[in-house]
């Protein structure tokens, strides 16, 4: 049912798009690079204010590599939402200096300007608009900004975690798919380093006395390659490798770091296990392999209870006259630990945008506006549930 507060939802989040649009180029211009901490701790005092404004209380979580903000609300009943967006971004520190927001007509430019910049704007203006109909129908609703998305997440995952085990639903304001998609399900990642010791040896005078390891790391980076599934959702990559010194010396040292895609938590266990086992084999006389690493982000699956939030979006989306879809990605969030816990999540909800860490990375800023109105008619109906 539609009610005269839901209706007026789209208008207060269309006709603040010049503010919005400010707010994003404010965002934008900040140094927020994951290894800058400094650069973070200063962006975290005017994040800080933004959520206050909207009437939070905040309470900062302080580390070495940076602050996590968390925001929170009472409200009269209903249930407990958590609302998830970073705002650091895989850009060298100096990159909005070098290169700061711009738009193109309907485009904005800038480092994270969608990821996920976008997304924590159209988080405010759906809170915004939602606090000027006088919304208070759910029980409790958690705010967090966390510094470190980009990195892993390695010091917000507790603090992600401990809200989630107190949430009913969770929702994520990652930006969009390109085609206006939001996501229902990610693939879980996984990291290795696989290092080769072997012997070295004058390449010319006493090859023989040597032992390669860049030549045994060669024979295991072919077998990781043919754990690749692409049918199956499960992706293996060395991504880097290094090994050698000079070129007439045979090399004692090779590494290479791994990147593991999977679907389900079980294609997970089989492919560390046929990993352990490739690091296990001696390729080559002499040499030996040693593998450290393991999960970062459990899988994201798109369960029943996800399927009902991607229904519910679908029905507000269409009162908005939007045909929403949803999708999968191989790219994780930090959805991926709140769905480790059960907690029903859905993600992609921020500004629709492309090209994510790259120069050319955009948002569209017509979706802004229209993304707050979807979020704050999805939070009216999530906290009456």
């Amino acid at each position: 049912m539609t009610t005269d507060s839901d209706a007026r939802l789209p208008e207060l989040t269309a006709r603040r798009l010049p503010e919005a649009t400010a707010l994003l180029e404010t965002l934008v211009n900040l140094d927020t690079c994951s290894r800058a901490p400094a650069a973070l701790a200063a962006a975290a005092d005017w994040l800080e204010a933004q959520l206050r404004d909207l009437g939070l209380e905040v309470e900062r979580r302080d580390a070495p590599s940076g602050p996590t903000l968390i925001g929170r609300a009472a409200g009269r009943g209903g249930r407990r939402l958590l609302l998830l967006g970073h705002y650091d971004t895989v850009f060298e520190p100096g990159e909005p200096q070098r290169r700061p927001f711009r738009t193109h007509g309907d485009r904005a430019y800038g480092p994270g300007v969608a990821d996920m910049k976008g997304g924590l704007v159209v988080l405010w203006e759906a809170l915004r608009a939602l606090r000027a109909i006088g919304w208070d129908d759910y029980g409790a609703l958690t705010v967090i900004h966390n510094h470190d998305e980009e990195v892993g997440s390695l010091s917000s995952r507790p603090h992600i975690e401990a809200a989630a085990r107190e949430a009913d639903v969770c929702l994520v304001l990652e930006p969009g798919r390109p085609d206006g998609s939001i996501v229902a399900a990610r693939k879980g990642v996984a990291r290795f380093v696989l290092a080769v010791h072997g012997k070295a040896a004058h390449a010319g005078v006493a090859p023989q006395d040597g032992a390669s390891a860049v030549v045994a790391l060669a024979h295991k980076i072919v077998a990781l390659h043919a754990l690749n599934d692409h049918a199956g959702g499960v992706s293996v990559n060395a991504i880097v490798t290094r090994g050698g010194t000079r070129a007439n010396v045979v090399p004692d040292l090779a590494e290479a770091e791994i990147d593991v895609r999977v679907p389900t938590p079980a294609a997970g266990e089989a492919v560390a296990a046929r990993i352990g086992a490739i690091a296990a084999v001696q390729d080559l006389p002499g040499t030996r392999a040693e593998l450290a690493g393991g999960a970062e982000r459990p899988p994201f699956e798109r369960t029943a209870a996800v399927e009902a939030l991607v229904a519910l979006a679908r029905g507000e989306a269409a009162r908005l006259g939007v045909e929403l879809r949803a999708t999968a990605t191989g790219g994780g969030s930090d959805g991926n630990f709140v769905a480790a816990l059960g907690v029903p999540v859905l993600d992609g909800l921020g500004a629709v945008g492309g090209a994510y860490h790259s120069p050319e990375e955009y948002l569209l800023l017509h979706t802004v506006p229209e993304r707050a109105a979807l979020l704050a008619l999805l939070l009216r109906r999530l906290g009456r549930r």
